[in-house]
């Protein structure tokens, strides 16, 4: 019986590694039996639904001449799909074990370029946990597990680092920090009030408290008025809500200005 199990998971396998191969989706590389390469190997990519989402109907609305942050870029997934839309990505991962597999990656677009850092408010050293398993959910406040890793993570402020812009505009924001996203805004104050761009960011349910949390209050002091959040219907798609309630958002945006969605 285990032989027939094997043969028809391999098959499966195949497979889906030629539709993925046959919808353009990028080669990338994981580390086997980590949360994210199972999800590549399943779906083609990543977070699947939420890129979906941005790309039938935020990326359209802005400027293709434009820069994409990934802040919080793992071992490259998001980066590498956003590169096809923007004149260039600023990917930053502070995680040694990630950062290794986003530089690989990172070359399969000529348009990504990898700081080896992470973002906060300030220029610091963070001890984090790094799961086994799951490395995408390595942060100070993962769970420890005897088999976790803890892991060194150096961070800065965004508004101390030079992009060489070059005159060209930040369009859009991704934050996926474990915890950290309060921190990464404040510490891109100047940059986010100077550009305005639409923010993507990860919200835990736990950080929720009357509709708000610490990241997003810190994004309201900026200006971001507006949110919009993912509803899951025959395609996902983003629409617009008052206040963030007590669930996981993948990806919840913000913006300063009203986004035209439809």
């Amino acid at each position: 019986m285990r032989q027939i199990y094997r043969a028809l998971f391999k098959q499966l396998m195949q497979s889906a590694a030629r539709s993925h191969r046959s919808a353009g989706r990028p080669p990338l590389a994981g580390y086997a039996f980590d949360h994210i390469t199972l999800k590549l190997h399943i779906d083609g990519r990543f977070a699947y639904r939420e890129l979906d989402a941005l790309e039938h109907q935020l990326f359209p609305k802005l400027d293709r001449d434009s820069i994409c942050l990934d802040i919080g870029a793992n071992i490259g997934n998001h980066a590498v799909n956003f590169a096809d839309h923007f004149s260039h990505v600023h990917a930053f991962e502070p995680n040694r074990k990630a950062l290794d597999l986003l530089q690989i990656n990172a070359r399969l677009r000529p348009n990504i370029t990898v700081h080896p850092v992470g973002l906060s408010d300030h220029s610091h050293t963070l001890t984090a946990i790094q799961p086994e398993g799951n490395l995408g959910g390595t942060g100070a406040s993962a769970t420890g597990h005897p088999a976790d890793q803890r892991v060194d993570l150096p961070l800065v402020a965004l508004d101390g680092i030079d992009l060489g812009l070059n005159g060209r505009a930040v369009s859009f924001v991704k934050i996926d920090v474990e915890g950290l996203e309060a921190e990464v805004i404040r510490g891109a104050s100047k940059t986010l009030a100077t550009h305005r761009p639409v923010i993507g960011m990860e919200v835990d349910r736990r950080s929720v408290t009357g509709g708000t949390s610490p990241a997003l209050a810190a994004a309201g002091a900026l200006g971001y008025r507006h949110m919009y959040a993912m509803r899951r219907a025959r395609r996902t798609r983003f629409r617009a809500i008052s206040n963030a309630v007590g669930r996981n958002h993948s990806m919840l945006l913000l913006s300063m200005d009203p986004l035209d969605l439809s």
